[in-house]
């Protein structure tokens, strides 16, 4: 972990899903290099605990970022303790582990509404407070924009709309003083990937670099080293920065076809719980008809 400095001392930042996995550690770092923090998450022990192990001078707040009234009131509470918002971290999401066909319609558009939508809310929460202190807004990506998956559908969709979101901020937000920022962790040793209906097996059918699976410190290392530097950009494994310029191989190729492979080996295992809809659609093909 980074040695403790006083870089960001004064600053406050305000960390969505900041109770475990990458936000907890990368806000640990923040507060090590002088920042105070405002953790926020929709699990209220985990959130109380968090601040309480990073030390006296932090809040855990309870809100859930598909809920604007609990954000505006994680945002009031922050700013009337702290005394204000410097960086935003906007960090909160959720995985897949399924196809399309697998899964319901509300587990998938429930995935887009936290990983996108809710950084969303997060902005409009913060921005007005961000823009008051010239700041800068960071978004947790993924690497799953650089290279489509089967059973990440949704949650790449969402990734590539907090991509482009930033993107669009970042333009409209620099006349006030604030950065906006993107980083790109790839597979990271954290419960999403490897806690219950994990997908810690998928990362071995990926080509190299995007197979390698990375502590959770090193990336929090990378992500606050990040956040110091106002970083338009940073990816964890570094490498990861040469995807975007081979994206082509990665996607088209060889390396697809080695991936449709793996996918067609698999998919009945992956789709084992589906419900029985297989002689509803055969009998309305029959009749020539589609299926509502």
């Amino acid at each position: 972990m980074t040695a403790h400095t006083d870089e960001l001392a004064g600053r406050v930042a305000f960390v969505t899903g900041g109770a475990s996995g990458i936000g907890y550690e990368t806000a640990l770092r923040l507060a090590a290099r002088g920042a105070r923090l405002a953790l926020v998450d929709r699990d209220a022990a985990q959130v109380a605990e968090a601040a309480r192990r990073i030390g006296g001078g932090h809040l855990g707040i309870v809100a859930d970022v598909t809920d604007v009234a609990s954000l505006d009131t994680a945002v009031t509470r922050a700013v009337d303790t702290l005394g204000g918002i410097d960086i935003v971290v906007s960090n909160a999401g959720v995985g897949s582990a399924s196809t399309v066909r697998a899964s319901d319609t509300d587990h998938l558009t429930r995935i887009v509404d936290i990983n996108l939508s809710g950084q969303i809310r997060t902005v409009k929460a913060t921005l007005e407070w961000v823009i008051a202190r010239r700041g800068y807004i960071v978004f947790t990506c993924s690497a799953a924009v650089l290279k489509n998956t089967p059973k990440s559908s949704a949650y790449a969709a969402a990734k590539a709309g907090v991509e482009a979101f930033a993107g669009a901020l970042r333009m409209e937000a620099a006349s006030h003083g604030v950065d906006v920022g993107v980083f790109y962790p790839g597979w990271t040793r954290t419960p999403m990937i490897h806690g219950k209906a994990s997908r810690s097996a998928d990362s071995k059918s990926l080509p190299w670099p995007l197979s390698i699976t990375s502590e959770v410190g090193d990336v929090a290392d990378a992500y606050a080293q990040a956040i110091v530097e106002r970083a338009r950009t940073a990816y964890f494994p570094r490498i990861h920065r040469y995807l975007h310029w081979i994206r082509p191989l990665y996607t088209n190729g060889a390396w697809d076809r080695r991936l449709r492979d793996e996918t067609a080996r698999n998919v009945a295992s992956w789709e084992a719980d589906l419900p029985p809809y297989r002689d509803l659609l055969r009998a309305a093909n029959d009749r020539g008809k589609g299926v509502s």
